[in-house]
């Protein structure tokens, strides 16, 4: 999964280009397997917040519900969306 949009890409096409979870897919869900690989920025000025990995969804820090794992923390940029971290919540 790309971290900066929750897009899936399969392994026949190589790792996708930024931050990345690598998983798998079962009964339409991601599930990771392991933290977060790849290059890019962590974290910078954006909307707070986290993205779940099970379906790749942004949600802001003001939601008023807890985030389901796993999960990743950071920031929604005009760029995407940035991990605080490369720590997969499990």
């Amino acid at each position: 999964m790309l971290l900066a949009d929750g897009s899936i890409h399969s392994d026949s096409e190589g790792p996708p280009k930024g931050l990345f979870v690598s998983g798998y897919i079962h009964d339409e869900k991601f599930f990771p397997e392991g933290d977060i690989e790849g290059e890019g920025s962590l974290g910078g000025a954006g909307h707070p917040g986290w993205i779940e990995l099970f379906n790749g969804t942004f949600h802001g820090d003001e939601t008023s519900r807890p985030p389901f794992p796993p999960y990743v923390k950071g920031v929604m940029t005009s760029d995407g969306f940035s991990p605080y971290s490369r720590r997969v919540v499990y």
